[in-house]
């Protein structure tokens, strides 16, 4: 697990708050959610913590493995398959029609389509003009 708690140590040792990262270094208020809640940030993120914080990373990020992850084994044992071992990847996608993507900007139903904002104001356009040449 990624951890950021030792970049608010030192952001405090170099004078750096968050307003200042996102007032006058480009941060998002999101971005700087992200590194409280130990969420995945970029390497770009990092790598300009850094620079602007003149640290190295491990003055940023702590890495601490997983209690989850099993060990591997000793290279002393017999290679047999482990009783849950996961089966080889198989191509089973299923296969997918055009009918499957959705249509962006068309209507279902044959000869209506959506008009764009420009369509629609020439279509009200010749539509008033239609409805003043009657009115003569």
């Amino acid at each position: 697990m990624i951890r950021y708690d030792r970049l608010w140590d030192t952001m405090a040792n170099r004078g750096m708050t968050q307003y200042k990262l996102i007032k006058f270094h480009g941060f998002s208020a999101g971005q700087i959610g992200r590194l409280k809640k130990n969420m995945h940030v970029s390497t770009h993120t990092l790598e300009t913590l850094c620079r602007l914080l003149d640290c190295r990373i491990e003055d940023i990020v702590e890495y601490t493995a997983d209690e989850q992850i099993p060990s591997d084994p000793p290279a002393s044992s017999p290679q047999s398959p482990a009783p849950d071992a996961v089966p080889p990847i198989t191509d089973t996608a299923p296969q997918l029609q055009d009918s499957d993507f959705l249509s962006v900007g068309r209507s279902d139903k044959p000869g209506k389509t959506k008009k764009g904002s420009k369509a629609k104001k020439a279509s009200k356009k010749s539509l008033k003009n239609a409805k003043k040449s009657r009115k003569k």
